[in-house]
């Protein structure tokens, strides 16, 4: 744990630099303030450990690491806007601080930093680049989805995998495969370190869903109730309209009325009686044993620095 909190810390020496940007104030005012608000800063981790573990370059890993932090908060100001939602970090989102122009404009200027600093990786540059730019389409693709099925009555477990995998699960890909394509030893593990990384995103997006259920806003430092009134689909909702719609379609119908609090419970109360929560804990547990898997498939040497990552990633609590 010690060794992970050392690498967040180097990290944010790194990222505080962002407040060195100068320029008009419209645009780098909500971007100074996004980017210093605390936060999990997982993805630059999971490029900075494996960096570490690899024994890539110091500077091509910082780079790699800035670069997936900024593509992940440009992804966020939007997600923001789009979800409606007023507390990212525990602190007002920037559309809700000053308004949806500074956002979009600001997201955009995020987006655009992460770039300069993926062109700065001396291995691989050219691929890296491609694959970011890839990535970016696909989580577009994922937030799509999202969208789309608030208006659906009936999300398929299988169809709130895919919008996982590409809404959370590119990302975390990404970031393994940046650290292998910097790689001079496991650049040829690339694909199965790819696998890893996407199996992961689904894990955290579904765990992401759970908490947002079990916690309240101030532990996961955002709104815990925008999934309920927006009629989002996560695993949960997904299992109950597979295997209950019927029951889900009569309480959902039987709640609008109620405070959002007390939906929120009756809601987490049908998941647990129906068995839901257990049906996505198996979903959970299975794919932690694919992640396994992979893992007993790689060079024995970095197997155990591998095991320790996935610990810190999936004992989580917010």
């Amino acid at each position: 744990m010690d060794k992970l909190n050392n690498l967040k810390n180097d990290f944010l020496n790194e990222f505080s630099k962002i407040q060195d940007l100068e320029g008009p104030s419209y645009l780098y005012d909500p971007i100074k303030y996004f980017v210093k608000s605390p936060g999990k800063r997982l993805r630059p981790i999971i490029v900075l450990f494996l960096g570490k573990l690899f024994k890539n370059s110091k500077e091509d890993s910082i780079n790699g690491a800035l670069g997936v932090e900024l593509l992940h908060n440009f992804t966020l100001v939007h997600d923001d806007i789009m979800d409606e939602d007023d507390l990212r970090h525990n602190v007002a989102t920037i559309h809700k601080k000053w308004d949806n122009a500074h956002a979009v404009l600001s997201g955009d200027g995020l987006g655009a930093l992460g770039p300069l600093f993926i062109g700065k990786i001396k291995k691989n540059t050219l691929a890296i680049l491609i694959r970011y730019n890839e990535v970016i389409l696909e989580i577009c693709e994922g937030q799509a989805y999202d969208m789309e099925f608030e208006k659906k009555d009936l999300v398929s477990v299988s169809d709130y995998l895919l919008m996982s995998s590409k809404k959370t699960g590119s990302l975390f890909e990404l970031c393994f495969e940046i650290a292998s394509l910097i790689s001079d030893k496991y650049e040829k593990n690339v694909n199965e370190l790819k696998k890893l990384g996407r199996k992961l995103g689904v894990i955290f997006q579904i765990q992401d869903d759970i908490l947002e259920l079990e916690t309240d806003s101030e532990n996961m430092g955002k709104g815990t109730f925008s999934d309920i009134e927006r009629n989002k689909k996560t695993i949960l909702t997904c299992f109950a309209m597979e295997k209950n719609l019927r029951e889900w379609k009569k309480l959902i119908e039987s709640t609008n009325h109620e405070n959002i609090s007390i939906k929120k419970k009756l809601i987490y109360n049908f998941f647990i009686e129906n068995n839901l929560k257990e049906e996505s804990d198996k979903i959970l547990a299975d794919y932690i044993s694919q992640c396994n898997d992979i893992i007993n498939k790689l060079p024995d040497e970095i197997q155990g620095g591998l095991n320790e990552l996935i610990s810190y990633l999936i004992k989580r609590n917010k």
